[in-house]
Formats: C-alpha cells, structure tokens, sequence
C-alpha cells in the first residue's frame, strides 16, 4: 500500500508542474442511433451472406443500434478529446497536441475506438504534426456531406463518395452472390474519405482562410510506407473550395493475390527458359495494378447558416463503391437549410464505374453492372450549441440489385 501511495505521489508531482504551465481543454461527444436497415433487396435467392442469415426471397428489415458489424457505420463520434497548448517563451512558436479515444454507445467495451492521437509545432501561419492523423483527403467531407459521421453519411457503403464500405457483394460458389457483411472491407486507411493515417507527418500552411497541409508516411517499416495525401482549400464567409488528393505506391487491395503471384512468377523464372522480353513482360504485368490514387474538387455557397449548398466531384481508385480494379467516379450535391433551431438537410450523389466489361461480376450467365443513385434526406433539431437530435432517411440503388441498401435512422449527440 505504502508503495502505491508512492507511486501516486511521485506521478502527481510530474504532472501538476506540466498542467500548470500548458492550457489542456477537455471535450467530448457521445453519439447514439438507431436505425431501421434493409440491404441487398434484389433476388436473395442468388445469395448467400457471410452473417449467417439465411436465403429468403426478400430480406427482412431489421433494428440495429450496434454498428461493429458495419450494417450502418463507423462507430458515429463519440469520442473522449484531451488537447493542450503551451507557449514556447517568446519565440511566437507553441508546442500542442491531442489525445483522443472513441467508445461505442451501443456495446461499450471502454475506450476501443480509434481516433487521431498527435503532437506538433505551430507558429503565425506554419506548422507541423506527427501521430495518428485524420487524412488530409477527408478534412472537406464535413463541407459537402451535411450527414457525416452518422448512418445517413455519403461515404463509403452509401455510394456517394468514397469511404470504408460496410457490406461487400462478390461472385460466390454454385453461381450465387456472397454478401460479405464484415464492416471496412475495402479499407484504404485513411486515403479514402474515411479513417486515420498512421505514423504521418503533417506539414501545413493556415493564413487567411487558406488551408494546404500534406501528409506522408515516413517509416519504412510501416504498412503504408510510401503513401501521401494533400489538401488545398480556401474558406471565406460566402463561400469554400477545396480541392484533394491521396496516392500510394502499394497496392493494398491485392496484396496477398500479388505475393501468391510474385512466389509463382519466382518459381517460374527458375522452370522456364525466358526471354529478357518475356521477363520484362511478365514484370510489367505483376506491377500494373501497383499504386493507387483518388483526388476530388468542390466547392460550397454559404449564406450565413440559413443556407448551403454543396457540389462535388471525386475520381476514385481506392474505396469505392463496386471495389473494382479499375475504380469509379462520383458527382455529389448537398443542400442545407436552417430556420431558428432546425436544419433540413440533403444530399444526391451518382456513381459511375470504370470497370471493364471483362472484370464485371456473372452470376448465372448475367452480366452485373456497377452504376448507382444514392441520397438521404433528413432533419436536425438543435436543443441548444451542444445538444441535437436527428432523423432520417438514405436510399442507395445500384444497377447491381445486391448492393442496394436503406436505412432510417433516428439518432441523438450530446456534446460536452
């Protein structure tokens, strides 16, 4: 016991001197939804889902409030936020940083969710970071996506803009559809318009409204080592406009497939007497599909909070909404309009896939097209500055009846 005491006392004595000498502000938000969802309403009898459940002619809806299993979305906000600043003497430069950690409102194991953990250097305009950081591809989502970070969200599953979809649809066996229902399977960490970038390096300029930061994994020994995100963005009181990018040199989608490939084509060059040219084709086509970008313009008209009105375009190889090799393209447009304490809120966003003709899915000899019709539309009441309750609607149609999806939500945040 006397040991413990210590150890508290000591710990109290390093961090008392710290507390006092830098400004730490503590926040949070707890973020709670329930949501009625319906996904895949073509045939079910060509599909089989990998949650067990079982082949009916239409699914049923069902009630969902626990988002781990991805059927509505990524955790939502809620989140526990320690941030503090300290100024550096008189050098016009401050040393800050953030720790933050989300939690599930709907099956609470504790703290679990990841969140952006950083620290950094910032002086009048410049500044840098380091840690888990939000991706720079995403920062403008909140501008165009009047629903983010809820179930009624335009990334990923939604087919709105590019994110971490939650539900997959792929040819299966006996020529049925597999409805791969794990959340983030086609995770692009952090270079898509959701997720984190671990281990990058922030470097950015804020002056007047204008925004440009660059992001970029530096350790060689990370599994994103090579890849880089950048945003250019100006935001006045009538008006924003953005524009992003995100690339790698690896390619994450098929790693394993390319190392069973890369060990056969090994294998082979040590069996088969081949040409230099053969060589060289051979590894020109091994590293075809090897790197990996998307990039996205925008733009948003501002009438103080009465109205907002969005429009956005996004070309898309990683985290898109068929998941194909060859990507897609997005046009997105969102409308906001406030009267006292509540917002009526929309968005329609058009998907249109790149994928060739010989890469589309064939279940029983028929040819799947990619191309889908998103929207949402919904209202929030705001109590008061920390306090809001939302309802809700999101339609997503693909020409590929497996990836249609709806949901309806009613949801609440609680600021602190």
């Amino acid at each position: 016991m006397n040991r413990k005491i210590l150890t508290l006392a000591v710990a109290t004595a390093l961090v008392v001197p710290m507390t006092a000498q830098a400004d730490i502000r503590l926040s949070g938000l707890i973020q709670a939804e329930i949501g009625s969802w319906e996904v895949a309403g073509g045939d079910e009898t060509n599909a089989y889902r990998t949650d067990g459940t079982q082949e009916t002619n239409d699914m049923s809806r069902q009630t969902r409030t626990y988002d781990e299993g991805g059927a509505i979305t990524n955790y939502g906000q809620s989140n526990i936020l320690l941030q503090f600043d300290e100024k550096l003497g008189n050098s016009g430069i401050t040393a800050n940083g953030q720790y933050q950690v989300g939690f599930n409102t709907s099956n609470n194991v504790g703290l679990t969710g990841k969140k952006p953990v950083w620290v950094g250097l910032k002086g009048s305009s410049l500044y840098f970071r380091y840690g888990t950081l939000n991706g720079a591809y995403k920062e403008s989502r909140t501008l165009i996506d009047p629903w983010s970070y809820t179930s009624l969200q335009a990334s990923g599953t939604a087919g709105g803009m590019s994110g971490d979809r939650y539900h997959s649809v792929e040819a299966g066996r006996d020529g049925k559809v597999l409805v791969n229902t794990n959340a983030g399977v086609s995770n692009s960490s952090g270079l898509t318009n959701e997720g984190f970038v671990d281990g990058a390096l922030e470097l950015g300029v804020n002056f007047r409204g204008f925004v440009f930061k660059i992001q970029g994994v530096v350790d060689d020994s990370a599994a994103m080592d090579g890849a880089g995100l950048l945003e250019l963005k100006y935001d006045a009181p009538s008006f924003a406009m953005w524009a992003s990018a995100s690339y790698t040199d690896l390619d994450i989608k098929d790693t394993f497939d390319d190392a069973v490939e890369n060990v056969k084509d090994s294998l082979d060059e040590f069996t088969d007497d081949l040409t230099e040219e053969e060589a060289q084709a051979r590894e020109d086509a091994r590293n075809e599909n090897e790197g990996f970008g998307n990039w996205k313009v925008g733009g948003q008209f501002k009438l103080g909070n009465t109205l907002k009105v969005g429009l956005q375009y996004e070309d898309a190889e990683m985290g898109h909404f068929d998941n194909n090799l060859d990507g897609g393209n997005y046009i997105l447009g969102s409308i906001e309009a406030g009267m006292n304490n509540m917002v009526i809120a929309a968005w329609v966003g058009a998907y249109s896939s790149d994928i060739d003709d010989k890469d589309r899915m064939v279940i029983n000899g028929e040819t799947m097209d990619e191309d889908a019709l998103s929207w949402a539309v919904g209202v929030k009441y705001n109590f008061s500055k920390r306090s809001q309750a939302y309802l809700g609607y999101r339609q997503t149609d693909s020409d590929n009846d497996y990836r249609d999806e709806n949901i309806a939500v009613l949801g609440i945040k609680q600021a602190f």
